[in-house]
């Protein structure tokens, strides 16, 4: 339109010039002869002839131009129309897929994938619509078609495939499309944090504990989820090596454990018993006292004074320093019990042990003070007294059976042999 206005303002200028010319100057005169036809004419009259015959010229030029141009405007309009009639596919599949109609979701999906320029996004969608109603071979096969569709996807295409797969507990392919991931993008951090999920899922400690460093780094997960890891991996690491005695894969482990590690009560008390097991007490006691000098601990504490080290009466000692700060702990009470029996301090024991049932009545108490009282200090009526409370306490609470044999054992000859006139109840 601003075309047009723009020539007609154009030829009227022309016009009034050309009128102008013809006023000042007359109309002038103009012959043209070809072979032996002539024409004769006014200048003024071949000039305006010559302009209306430009702009004639010019626009039937334009007029078929546009009729030449329109099978390809159809065809673009066409192509118009069924790229909206994709997009408006995906996202009414996506909302099907979202409500939970997976079928209809991968119906509509599909149907117009062939004319939609996001048909990579249709296959990825449709694949989990296809997992979603456990139709594993079709959802495989529309991961083949997104990679045909769009080979540059790879990475994309392999974590939805991995991602799938370890939905349905498909470990071993999962690592498989994971390794080669990683070959083609080995930094890759999400690619890394899948792998950790598997490893983890098979219980591939090794691999696991290597893979953790790249984690780490990267910091692909979040701290508190890293650190749960680190600390599953490393129990499931010495649960391995133990059962199959590896002493020399349990302290090589131990030593190349990071530092923070090496302060969790779980981690430290699983290589502690492996310690005390291979009568490496004193190593054991030195790793405790470090610990429980920044750090409090119950079953430390008890699991020290079940050490058998070179110097018992240091032991005591250190254990004793506790108090300052632990005075009132049932748990220490009873360590320190325990460590004055071993160091034959009778009396000393047995007011630890007193002060420690009157804090908290502890099953394992009981049983180490009925059994000073009747081996040491002659109070056997006193100690079939503290046989009974600790045989009751353990069943009202549901303590591990075998203490409760032992107890009940305990009890049952102790006072079968010297009071048979009492009887306890079976």
């Amino acid at each position: 339109m601003k075309r047009f206005l723009l020539a007609l303002i154009i030829a009227t200028v022309l016009a009034v010039s050309i009128g102008l010319m013809a006023q000042y100057y007359g109309p002038g005169y103009v012959v043209l002869s070809f072979a032996d036809i002539s024409i004769e004419t006014s200048l003024i009259f071949m000039l305006g002839f010559i302009a209306i015959a430009f702009f004639l010229f010019h626009y039937l030029i334009r007029v078929l131009s546009i009729l030449l141009h329109i099978p390809n405007l159809l065809g673009l309009k066409y192509s118009h129309r069924q790229a909206e009639k994709s997009r408006n596919a995906l996202i009414k599949g996506l909302i099907e897929m979202s409500e939970g109609r997976f079928s209809q979701a991968e119906k509509i999906l599909l149907k117009q994938v062939i004319h939609s320029d996001t048909a990579l996004l249709n296959y990825l969608m449709a694949a989990r619509c296809a997992q979603l109603q456990g139709a594993y071979d079709r959802r495989d096969e529309y991961l083949r078609l997104a990679h045909e569709t769009t080979p540059s996807a790879d990475i994309a295409i392999g974590i939805t495939q991995a991602e799938l797969q370890i939905a349905h507990k498909q470990n071993e392919q999962a690592l498989a499309t994971l390794n080669h991931l990683q070959s083609i993008s080995p930094k890759h951090g999400y690619v890394k944090k899948l792998q950790a999920r598997v490893y983890e899922q098979l219980d591939d400690w090794e691999n696991l504990e290597k893979l953790l460093t790249d984690v780490r780094k990267q910091h692909i997960i979040s701290d508190d989820k890293l650190l749960a890891i680190e600390i599953e991996t490393y129990t499931g690491l010495f649960n391995k090596y133990l059962k199959y005695n590896n002493d020399q894969q349990i302290k090589s482990t131990w030593q190349k454990m990071p530092k923070h590690l090496k302060q969790n009560p779980d981690l430290l008390e699983l290589y502690i018993n492996h310690l005390v097991s291979i009568a490496g007490d004193d190593e054991a006691e030195t790793l405790i006292r470090q610990y429980l000098s920044h750090h409090w601990q119950d079953s430390l504490v008890l699991l020290y004074a079940r050490l058998n080290t070179s110097k018992p009466l240091q032991q005591l000692e250190t254990a004793e320093t506790w108090l300052l700060n632990n005075a009132r702990n049932a748990a220490l009470l009873l360590a320190l019990g325990k460590l004055c029996i071993k160091t034959e301090f009778w009396g000393k024991a047995r007011s630890y042990l007193e002060s420690s049932l009157g804090i908290k009545p502890m099953t394992e108490t009981y049983l180490q003070l009925a059994m000073l009282l009747e081996n040491k200090m002659d109070g056997l009526e006193k100690a079939q007294e503290y046989y009974q409370l600790g045989l009751k306490l353990a069943v009202e609470h549901e303590i591990d059976y075998a203490s409760s044999k032992t107890l009940l054992q305990q009890s049952k000859s102790t006072l079968i042999e010297n009071s048979p006139k009492l009887k306890i109840i079976q």
